[in-house]
């Protein structure tokens, strides 16, 4: 599986509110950086990736814009819907290797 169908099969789980199908798609060692503040975080580990969308919001939903795969790469402009918070919108890099995500970046756009 491509990096835009691996990533499509994930966010199609992930907004159906299938996050355990959706966090089965991260490999084992999965990296996660999150920008926040002026600063970021590193998650290390599917638990601690996966982790962080199962203790994410009910009705978590994320949302890809524009589109560009680049072999195992996969960028989006994403739209971040939580109920009840303002919607945010994020630079998000995934890269995909043999069907699996092995690494997240995910940035406020500015």
């Amino acid at each position: 599986m491509g990096a835009a169908e691996t990533m499509e099969d994930f966010f199609m789980r992930l907004n159906a509110g299938d996050r355990s199908g959706a966090v089965r798609l991260l490999a084992e060692t999965a990296e996660m950086r999150v920008h926040v503040q002026g600063s970021s975080r590193l998650l290390k580990g599917s638990e601690q990736v996966g982790g962080w969308f199962l203790r994410a919001d009910a009705g978590l939903r994320m949302i890809p814009g524009e589109v560009r795969e680049t072999g195992n790469t996969y960028e989006a402009d994403l739209v971040v819907v939580r109920p009840g918070a303002p919607s945010q919108h994020l630079d998000a890099l995934f890269r995909i290797e043999a069907g699996k995500i092995v690494a997240i970046n995910l940035t406020p756009r500015r």
